[in-house]
């Protein structure tokens, strides 16, 4: 008889887990509720056994980060609303429509019934919840403004990924335009340039040169390819290499950031991202020097990074923030100002907020000049690319046709 494993609460609330045997998934269910339980999730434990549609599908690697905020908005929402907290992990399981999201509110929900604080909960699923994220919890909990700090969470959440999906928005053109421009290029060397060389031949004409090129790169396509990837690959490998020694990478980003157009634009972004996170942390209620240290965690540049680190030693020896900042590190100088008026006024978790939503203004200009630069730019250089190659092969074509009229 099949064997089935069940997770369950009691009539009383309590969580229980176990097996039982049952001729079929509706039978063990049966059996369950007999007992007083009320099963929340049942699979058998032989997959062998278990149609592939209807087998569990385990969390692996993370939950996507579509989910984690689907996660915080809705439990966001529950917990201000003053229901209790596994009864709202109840609600949001009961809702979830991913297996992911199914999974990990399990998870938590298993945890919280055993009586273990949802801070220790997430952070026992470090792989999906972020320290800084456990942080700003585990501060809600102190304080007794977790339904707070968790819309304040969902909030930096949905503008991470809001800035996110902008970007990924407007590459979506340029990238069409790119692949549409190999294909014009495959089809014209593959097909039209081989179909015109007999033309020359026939006529007693030398063939263009253009089209010289471009019927050897034909004829010699899988050498150059190989070529090509072995570069490429051995590029990648030195590149890999050389980015996993942290100074020479740490060095590489001091650069990127001198960059004039993109360094501007990535400061831009790492500074929104580290001033969003630390307002959200100190409204928590977090420390400012452990939110400061969980806020540099954030950004992805090293050099950054290390200036951020050596911020919080000047800060850990009594020094303020926006000074330990402007001594320390290399951000916008409006940021810094906004900061150190915040500081001085007593509501620096506001200003670092209003920082940041200023930044992610500034970055979404800078990606709709970008891009309305971008598309014509490509345009006018595809068609260009194109008429290169098609122009000479054409007047050939032309002068062969007048030779003959003649």
């Amino acid at each position: 008889m099949p064997r089935f494993r069940y997770r369950a609460y009691g009539l009383d609330g309590s969580f229980a887990e176990g097996t039982i045997e049952a001729a079929s998934a509706d039978a063990a269910q049966d059996a369950l509720w007999g007992q007083g339980l009320s099963p929340f999730n049942l699979r058998a434990t032989d997959n062998a056994g278990t149609k592939w549609w209807n087998r569990e599908i385990t969390l692996g690697g993370g939950a996507q980060r579509a989910d984690l905020v689907a996660f915080t908005r809705e439990f966001s929402m529950l917990c201000a609303a003053d229901i209790p907290m596994d009864d709202a992990l109840r609600i949001v399981l009961t809702q979830a429509t991913s297996v992911r999201l199914r999974t990990l509110v399990e998870a938590l929900l298993a945890e919280v019934l055993n009586g273990r604080p949802l801070s220790e909960a997430m952070q026992a699923q470090s792989r999906i919840f972020p320290a800084d994220y456990v942080a700003v919890v585990r501060a809600g909990e102190t304080g007794g403004r977790l339904a707070h700090v968790l819309v304040e969470l969902a909030e930096l959440l949905e503008r991470r990924a809001e800035v996110r999906t902008r970007i990924q928005s407007a590459l979506i053109y340029p990238s069409m335009l790119i692949v549409l421009s190999l294909l014009t290029l495959i089809i014209i060397v593959g097909g039209v340039i081989p179909s015109m060389a007999p033309i020359f031949t026939q006529g007693g004409k030398p063939v263009p040169v253009t089209m010289q090129v471009m019927l050897s790169l034909r004829e010699h396509w899988a050498e150059i390819a190989g070529v090509l990837f072995t570069l490429i690959l051995a590029g990648g490998i030195a590149a890999a290499a050389a980015l996993a020694e942290p100074e020479r990478r740490r060095r590489l980003d001091g650069l990127v950031l001198r960059l004039p157009v993109l360094g501007t634009f990535l400061l831009q972004q790492e500074t929104a991202r580290f001033t969003r996170t630390l307002g959200t942390m100190l409204t928590a209620g977090v420390p400012l020097v452990q939110a400061t240290r969980s806020a540099s965690g954030v950004v992805g540049n090293l050099h950054l990074g290390a200036g951020l680190d050596r911020a919080i030693e000047a800060i850990q020896q009594g020094t303020a923030l926006h000074r330990a900042l402007r001594n320390e590190v290399t951000l916008p100088a409006i940021a810094l100002q906004m900061i150190s008026v915040g500081e001085e006024a007593g509501k620096l978790d506001r200003m670092l907020v209003r920082v940041a939503l200023m930044l992610e203004r500034q970055i979404q200009a800078s990606i709709d000049r970008f891009m309305a630069a971008l598309t014509p730019a490509l345009t006018v250089g595809i068609a260009l690319m194109v008429g290169a190659m098609i122009m000479p092969v054409m007047n050939a074509v032309l002068s062969i046709n007048d030779l003959a009229a003649r």
